[in-house]
């Protein structure tokens, strides 16, 4: 059976209590998937992408395939101390 894979860009900072997805990309070949997930990573400056599968095109069901996290990515903010 054909599965299909949809990327999830998150902006995270943990200063901020922060933890929003951003946009949704499918993955094409899921044999170069690493290469299209930094892609993705890199143009919504994500620090964390999570890849989902799914056995329909739609995606009604998913389940979380594997997590990606790029540290050049991360917040550089620092909690307000006041």
């Amino acid at each position: 059976m054909k599965k299909y894979y949809l990327a999830v860009t998150y902006d995270v900072c943990e200063h901020n209590d922060l933890f929003i997805d951003m946009n949704e990309y499918p993955i094409d070949l899921p044999t170069e998937m690493e290469a299209q997930v930094k892609d993705f990573a890199k143009q919504d400056v994500a620090p964390l992408v999570r890849v989902y599968e799914s056995e329909t095109s739609d995606f009604k069901n998913i389940t979380l395939h594997r997590e990606f996290t790029f540290k050049e990515y991360e917040c550089c903010c620092e909690s307000d101390s006041m």
